[in-house]
């Protein structure tokens, strides 16, 4: 605004002066005209001087603002007069002092988040669209060989770790988060890979857990040495009630009650001592189960016998497929047929009535067993904690039915030892369905 006053000014006073100077030179004396030409040119040769001023002052401005461009933040224009240059200055001024404070705020940012990945003891690496390694962290290389400076190679080039290129990879190809878990030398690893915030490249994350599995270790061979130690009083207590329930004749009348009540519970100890060691066994395997590829018909037909006569005192109809046109998938039959009876025994248990079913359905590439009962369901918000050992959905009901907490934790133990995985799906109020999807 001030520029266009002060262009307004200049041009009024040319046609001011061009004005003077034509008047008298039409219609008064020469020295008049002499004076007032006079007057003009001092008048011209002051606009113009004030103008070329102005215009250095401007143009001696691009320096330090091109010095600021090129990311000198030191950079501060003199303050000028109460002009349009001065304006100008200033404003230029205040511009650089936001953007001198933002670079402050953003690199003091910038070292504390180098500084946590510098510091963090999991091992972090980026990868590009290309795949090539942009930024490794010092903890990569105390978790895994790291052979010379990663940047710009392929993982597999600079850490020779399959495992690692391969969750990468697989990352990368699936859009989503891939986990594996490793040894390598004493250490017990995690490796996990996802795709960065932009989809181009991936972040993979090495964590070392080997002090977690050393303390799950030590409460594995706890639990199996307890209950290895509770195993002989308990099959002590067993023989002397079998004894006992043998002489019945010779018990008194108002204490067979009590005869009951040890048989009762002694069963119930000895089945949970006995999903405990199971289960620690599970655990503590070192390489998963043996797989064959044959029909698993035989498995089912065999789960169904079973548990046929307690679904039938229940009231209840426990179906299945033809096991003798079950289709093929790579099982182990023993650890398949004590997971199926598992959750076909939870499935007799907790419906009260209806139907429990076994269905068989052959996809690409896998073979689906589901367990489908009509009993109450399970709500959502137990769906995420259904697989843990001693978790009860209702724990009154559990105990009434004699479960130990331990089935579905066996499981899960046994589909990761199968290479199964089992899912649940059960709205509440519409029964559950059990599914293991087995390799086919």
């Amino acid at each position: 605004m001030n520029l266009r006053l002060s262009s307004i000014r200049l041009n009024l006073g040319v046609a001011l002066g061009l004005a003077l100077l034509t008047v008298p030179c039409l219609f008064g004396p020469r020295w008049l005209a002499v004076g007032t030409i006079a007057l003009l040119i001092l008048a011209l040769v002051r606009s113009f001087a004030l103008h070329n001023a102005r215009r250095q002052r401007l143009v001696s401005m691009l320096d330090p603002v091109e010095r600021a461009a090129a990311g000198e933040t030191e950079v501060r224009l003199p303050p000028g007069a109460d002009d349009e240059a001065g304006h100008v200055a200033n404003a230029v001024n205040a511009l650089l002092r936001t953007v001198r404070e933002q670079a402050v705020a953003a690199h003091a940012e910038r070292d504390l988040d180098l500084a946590m990945v510098r510091e963090t003891p999991n091992g972090l690496l980026v990868t590009d669209a290309q795949g090539l390694v942009r930024r490794a962290n010092p903890a990569l290389s105390r978790l895994l060989p790291v052979r010379g400076d990663p940047v710009g190679k392929r993982p597999i080039d600079s850490i020779p770790v399959a495992d690692f290129q391969e969750v990468i990879d697989e990352a990368k190809r699936t859009g989503a988060v891939c986990e594996r878990a490793l040894t390598h030398g004493k250490l017990d690893l995690v490796i996990r890979a996802m795709p960065t915030a932009d989809g181009a490249g991936c972040l993979g994350v090495v964590l070392d857990i080997t002090s977690l599995r050393a303390a799950e270790r030590v409460r594995r061979d706890f639990v199996a040495n307890v209950s290895h130690e509770i195993r002989t009083p308990i099959t002590a207590i067993v023989g002397y009630v079998e004894a006992l329930e043998g002489e019945r004749g010779r018990v008194p009348e108002d204490l067979l009650f009590m005869l009951d009540a040890v048989r009762r519970n002694s069963d119930r100890l000895q089945l949970l001592i006995d999903d405990v060691l199971h289960l620690s066994r599970l655990e503590s395997r070192q390489t998963d189960l043996e797989l064959r590829r044959e029909s698993i018909g035989p498995v089912i037909h065999a789960v169904i016998e079973r548990f046929q006569g307690v679904a039938r005192h229940k009231g209840l109809q426990l179906t299945g497929p033809d096991h003798r046109t079950a289709p093929e998938a790579w099982i182990n039959a023993d650890g398949l047929e004590h997971a199926l009876s598992n959750l076909v025994d939870n499935a007799v248990k907790y419906t009260p009535t209806g139907s429990v079913r076994v269905e068989v359905t052959a996809m690409p590439g896998s073979v689906e067993i589901a367990v489908i009962d009509s009993g109450p369901g399970i709500d959502a918000a137990h769906h995420a904690r259904i697989f843990e050992r001693f978790y009860r959905v209702d724990t009154g009901r559990a105990r009434s039915a004699g479960g130990t907490g331990l089935g579905l934790a066996i499981v899960k133990h046994l589909c990761s030892a199968m290479r199964t995985e089992v899912q649940l799906q059960s709205p509440e109020g519409g029964g559950s369905t059990f599914t293991l999807k087995l390799p086919a």
